[in-house]
């Protein structure tokens, strides 16, 4: 089958389409690992990157007539709040694509909706008030300090630092301001809860596939500092020595048999409440007292070979090959 792999780009495209160049640096590694995996299967690889024109693409997709696209695609011109309407191109094209649908990734897009949505099952999440750009007035007098500031729209910890950590008034409104005027988007204050970082994976369409549990842990992290995920801890390999922290499987036996169990349910009603497809990840944060609460929701989460989907995949008996097989095969089938 011809499979188109649709991804971001963040420049004008190399005029003979060759990406061959671009494609060896570290950040095209997801790429890479989707196409390899993809020629392994058998299947005919086409690239298409994607920066301010449209047109490429459905040039492509009318010509090449892919039996599918392989969505990776998050930003128009850089900008993520067009993700959604990527996906609903493909849906005008009738061509079959992987991950969520359109509507999907438009609702997770704002978190503040989404955990809204989720709350209506019974399920957990962080008080919260929203700060639209230039306004820092909003009163927060439900919620109760301290509170962790983060961008309504971003993903991958975008705009999340030790500072967006705030125990008082004044500190609130600074980091507000910081994040209108940094990164142009509203700004989410949410209760900080104290727990475990924990990520939890979810494939498939109706009937749905729990992977094991994966953990951030802060092992040399001061003891006075509150642990969370910033974009250093996530994606800055010196800072994560400095700090010791790692991305691992949950201990056997550390989270008690039912917890787990709780945690399992718990992600496939948010799944299936936001209308997610294919895979996703739930971010959570497991209190000492075993609440659970979501922090964030990521439809179409990374997916090269060593990030948390394909490890917890791999751990679940799914080699990387047979979770694009699996991928796929979801894309192909949703409605």
């Amino acid at each position: 089958m011809k499979v188109l792999v649709a991804f971001d780009f963040p420049t004008a495209l190399p005029k003979d389409g060759d990406y061959a160049a671009f494609l060896k640096a570290e950040d095209w590694r997801p790429v890479c690992n989707v196409k390899e995996a993809l020629v392994r299967i058998g299947h005919e690889v086409i690239l298409q990157g994607v920066f301010d024109d449209i047109m490429p693409l459905i040039y492509t997709i009318r010509r090449k007539k892919p039996g599918i696209v392989f969505n990776m695609l998050e930003t128009f011109k850089q900008e993520r709040r067009y993700e959604g309407a990527l996906a609903g191109l493909f849906d005008l094209l009738h061509v079959p694509y992987t991950g969520c649908s359109a509507a999907a990734l438009t609702i997770c897009r704002n978190k503040q909706y989404t955990k809204q949505l989720l709350s209506q099952y019974d399920i957990h999440v962080p008080k919260s008030v929203l700060f639209p750009r230039g306004k820092t007035n909003r009163s927060v007098k439900d919620l109760t300090f301290p509170f962790i500031v983060k961008p309504l729209s971003l993903e991958g910890s975008d705009g999340i630092a030790q500072a967006s950590f705030v125990e008082d008034e004044k500190s609130l409104v600074e980091r507000v301001k910081t994040v209108h005027e940094t990164y142009s988007v509203d700004a989410l204050v949410e209760e900080y809860i104290e727990g475990r970082e924990i990520y939890a994976g979810v494939l498939g369409l109706a009937n749905l596939t729990t992977l094991p549990l994966r953990e951030m842990l802060f092992t040399n992290f001061p003891e006075d500092k509150p642990k969370f995920a910033t974009f250093h801890a996530k994606w800055n390999p010196e800072f994560r020595k400095k700090w010791g922290i790692k991305n691992t499987f949950v201990k056997d036996k550390s989270i008690e048999k039912e917890v787990v169990e709780n945690i399992e349910d718990l992600s496939k009603i948010a799944f299936r409440a936001l209308g997610l497809s294919g895979f996703a990840r739930l971010d959570l944060r497991l209190t000492d007292t075993n609440e659970i609460y979501v922090i964030e929701v990521n439809p179409n989460p990374n997916i090269a070979n060593d990030d948390e989907i394909a490890y917890a995949a791999q751990r679940e008996g799914i080699s990387y090959d047979d979770l694009i097989k699996k991928i796929i095969d979801f894309g192909r089938r949703k409605t």
